[in-house]
């Protein structure tokens, strides 16, 4: 199987310098006359989640998922308290020692923690990685909805709907915090994961167009990726194409690559998951910086639209052979698409 990344928005994108998601994407919905809240949505939670295997004995390496108590941390097996990780929170382990398992927390502290405050996350199929968090916001739309949170929304819904299907997906980020590009990587890889889909919104477009803007990018030597992001791309425009919206977006938009000075993958969560033999996609969905985008955005409806043809495009990827379209050679870029993704200022979700 394949892990797929999604990475979207501009300001969430990641450039060589600075680890961090990022990207950019374009998003719609039918244009609604009701006025939409000040605040952002919360979440929607996943109706169905992976299986985690309950405490017990732990074959390193993994995943653990911090159980409804949350967990104490240490700096060393067995060793005094230092802090805590909240409920929920999906961390990699590499090694157990009487009882404690060695686990990278989400801002890349190496810390112990106790095997029976958490459960060993079930090998999932698919890992999506909702862009941005905590004090990275990403994009923000012009009254005020964050990125982050919808990032979060949409992966969520997909995950549930995966899972539903058969389809084992687990998320970088289960809510609102702060998670590193490494450790978002480190987390998919210790899963075993095969596909990363990075989710993100997109800011900042050339103009006007007349469908979506959706903006898929992949990994540049990998036919896997490229295919993937191709079936993303087929899935996400025609649905988002149904609402009536004036798009905008870039003039390359499409399914496509970005490399940097140094001949690698532009975006950082496409590199390093391609350094760790990871397939993965950087999707920005659609542009949450055009008012009209923004405001269908805040509908239930229309982000349920956008999880919807991402697992569409997923059950393609596994159960066919087909190519996906919309591919599209990309114009130079010499500006930098964003930072963030690394952990100056990071706290951990305590």
């Amino acid at each position: 199987m394949i892990l797929v990344s999604l990475v979207l928005s501009v300001g969430c994108a990641s450039a060589e310098p600075a680890p961090g998601p990022s990207g950019r994407s374009p998003s719609a919905g039918p244009p609604t006359t009701a006025s939409p809240p000040a605040a952002s949505p919360e979440p929607a939670p996943s109706p169905t989640e992976i299986a985690v295997d309950p405490p017990g004995a732990l074959v390193a390496p993994g995943v653990l998922k911090i159980g409804p108590e949350g967990t104490l941390l240490a700096a060393a097996a067995g060793g005094s308290p230092t802090g805590r990780l909240r409920e929920g929170v999906l961390v990699p382990f590499s090694a157990v020692q009487d009882g404690w398992a060695k686990i990278t927390t989400p801002c890349e502290l190496t810390r112990w923690m106790p095997v029976a405050s958490g459960g060993r996350l079930g090998r999932p199929a698919v890992v999506l990685d909702p862009g941005h968090g905590g004090n990275e916001p990403g994009a923000t739309g012009p009254t005020g909805l964050l990125e982050k949170d919808l990032n979060l929304n949409v992966a969520a819904r997909a995950a549930g709907l995966l899972n539903a299907r058969g389809v084992p997906t687990a998320l970088t980020r289960t809510s609102d915090y702060r998670a590193s590009l490494p450790f978002r990587v480190m987390l998919a890889g210790s899963s075993s994961a095969e596909l990363m889909i990075s989710i993100h919104h997109n800011a900042d477009p050339d103009g006007p167009r007349p469908t979506p803007g959706t903006e898929t990018f992949y990994q540049y030597r990998s036919p896997e990726s490229k295919r993937l992001a191709g079936l993303i791309y087929e899935e996400v425009v025609p649905a988002l194409a149904a609402l009536d919206v004036p798009w905008v977006g870039d003039t390359d938009a499409g399914a496509k690559w970005r490399l940097g000075s140094s001949g690698a993958d532009y975006y950082g969560i496409l590199r390093r998951s391609a350094g760790n033999g990871l397939t993965a996609v950087l999707a920005e969905l659609s542009f949450l910086s055009n008012p009209a985008e923004e405001q269908v955005l805040r509908r239930d409806d229309v982000v349920q639209l956008e999880a919807e043809a991402i697992v569409r495009a997923v059950e393609r990827y596994l159960g066919t052979e087909d190519a996906g379209s919309g591919f599209t050679t990309p114009y130079p870029r010499t500006a930098p698409a964003g930072s963030g993704g690394g952990t100056r200022g990071c706290v951990d979700p305590a």
